[in-house]
């Protein structure tokens, strides 16, 4: 292959359009141009391989951001609902405390009650 001609810079990549344009027309021989095309040939493959992995990668990276949002969600409602059974418990309890301390109340009331009889069935 022989070397392109080197003239003033007239473009980002460094070299004019004429000798791009002589470039392009110099035709490497059959052989070189095989071996090139095989090796394009075999980045592009491996570029497309590369392409499948990211998409794959970048699939599961959103498969799992959208199962973490889910779990979060999930969590969210379990602790709201131990939350509320909470509440519910302690109001249980509360009113337990209430119905024991109306039980003993009334409890106390029985005995005198019942002291009260004992005292006047005991003088007849």
């Amino acid at each position: 292959m022989s070397a392109l001609p080197t003239t003033a810079p007239a473009s980002p990549g460094g070299e004019t359009t004429a000798s791009l344009r002589e470039g392009l027309l110099e035709r490497p021989s059959s052989a070189a141009t095989s071996s090139r095309r095989e090796k394009i040939e075999r980045l592009r493959e491996r570029a497309d391989a590369l392409r499948r992995e990211v998409d794959a990668a970048k699939d599961g990276a959103e498969a799992a951001e959208a199962g973490a949002r889910h779990a979060e969600g999930r969590e969210r409602e379990a602790a709201a609902g131990l939350q509320a059974t909470a509440r519910t418990s302690e109001m249980q309890g509360e009113k337990l405390r209430e119905l024991e301390d109306e039980l003993r109340y009334k409890d106390g009331r029985i005995k005198v009650l019942e002291a009260i009889v004992k005292t006047m069935t005991t003088k007849k």
